[in-house]
């Protein structure tokens, strides 16, 4: 079993998911998980265009390479590349993140991937939408890359939980940290804190905040109310 530190971890990393069409080479689907930098995505398609990335060819195969000081790993499929772009060097669960991905995604919308530039006219809004058949290329991204993990959340009730003294103490630190913010908090700072404040193993620390998360003591706010 994959420790829940290691999906906080790469969740945490991850600025970027790109998806590339392999015949047109442009960018058919993003989603950042950071500071939106229109700069580097033009710096990233650049790239592609002119040739400048090695971007792998054989269908499964996974490249990694750097540009402008991020960390790029790149998965082939039948018709697109799908890369993570991250700001630390790619831990081992990205792999297995990026290839179970690329796969759903691949078969989920492998009609639009091969009609995209005929039937679709390169109308690229159709990775966006959900219907009652598919759900949105970005659910699929937040399920696979715990991207939830990375939005702001703040703190729900606690009335009627069983709290335990370690949980106590984390939520301790992150009421601390809701109430220098207006009321948001991000998991990533508390992870960060938590480590440094108390005497626990950044796994079992890690543990505790996602248990956190899946009690609703922390709420994630809705994009809306952002």
């Amino acid at each position: 079993m994959i420790p829940i530190s290691e999906y906080l971890s790469l969740a945490l990393s991850i600025e970027y998911i790109v998806i590339t069409h392999k015949e047109s080479k442009e960018i058919i689907y993003y989603k950042t998980a950071g500071d939106f930098d229109p700069d580097f995505l033009d710096i990233f398609r650049s790239s592609i265009q002119y040739d400048i990335l090695d971007l792998p060819l054989e269908e499964g195969a996974i490249e990694q390479a750097t540009l402008e000081g991020k960390y790029l790993i790149t998965r082939a499929g039948k018709l697109i590349w799908t890369t993570i772009i991250t700001n630390q060097k790619p831990i081992i669960i990205a792999r297995e993140a990026l290839t179970s991905f690329c796969s759903r995604f691949e078969k989920l919308y492998n009609q639009e991937l091969r009609d995209l530039y005929t039937e679709f006219n390169g109308d690229i809004s159709i990775f966006q939408r959900k219907s009652l058949y598919k759900v949105s290329a970005d659910m699929i991204v937040d399920d696979e890359f715990s991207l939830r993990l990375t939005l702001p959340y703040k703190l729900g009730s606690t009335k009627g939980k069983e709290i335990s003294l370690k949980k106590k103490e984390i939520l301790q630190i992150a009421k601390d940290i809701a109430h220098k913010n207006k009321g948001r908090l991000l998991l990533g700072t508390l992870f960060t804190k938590a480590c440094h404040a108390l005497k626990l193993d950044n796994v079992e620390i890690a543990m505790l905040i996602y248990n956190l998360v899946e009690n609703e003591i922390f709420i994630r706010i809705p994009l809306e109310d952002l």
